[in-house]
């Protein structure tokens, strides 16, 4: 968890949370993210700048798309991206699949996007690169696989990107946004 996730840039609380892009921008294509794939993201002062799912393996084999929360302060790939340069994955819901490999669709049960976690870095060539953090899955994702993408509300976007100790106690907490299911 998470390999692919939705967005939709015509759902107003998508524009709403992405205000200052512009229509210039071509990459705002709405549909299914792939690791790899360029998106907004959420960084300073909730400012959207476009990011490459995915951080460079050391060895140039691949790419990380998840980091684990667990170990995200302690790994050295990880560890100063989390304390420097946490971002906000914008979506409407993300997807696992079941054991004969149907896709199943979670959502908030509001219909209101989710907030994903994650932390980015400038790569190598000035490409900026986020990973979303995952941390043990809650109900009803849990049903299908073992990690969940970290979640933040809305109303402490500003707290996650800014505030540490915020940061850090989000990561052992259960998600409190209520899900659903859609095959």
């Amino acid at each position: 968890m998470c390999g692919r996730f939705f967005i939709d840039f015509e759902d107003r609380n998508i524009q709403n949370l992405l205000r200052g892009l512009k229509a210039q921008d071509a990459l705002l294509s709405s549909g299914d993210v792939y690791p790899s794939a360029t998106v907004p993201v959420l960084a300073h002062n909730a400012a959207p700048l476009f990011a490459r799912w995915g951080y460079e393996r050391f060895d140039k084999k691949g790419l990380l798309i998840n980091a684990r929360a667990e170990t995200v302060t302690q790994k050295p790939t990880f560890r100063k991206d989390f304390f420097e340069q946490r971002c906000l994955i914008p979506a409407n819901g993300f997807y696992e699949w079941t054991e004969d490999k149907q896709k199943v669709f979670f959502r908030r049960k509001d219909n209101f996007p989710l907030l994903l976690g994650g932390i980015y870095r400038n790569e190598t060539g000035g490409e900026t690169s986020f990973v979303i953090l995952t941390k043990e899955a809650t109900p009803p994702v849990d049903a299908f696989h073992d990690r969940i993408p970290i979640m933040v509300e809305t109303n402490d976007l500003e707290k996650w990107l800014g505030d540490i100790s915020f940061a850090a106690d989000i990561l052992s907490l259960p998600n409190n946004q209520p899900l659903c299911a859609e095959y």
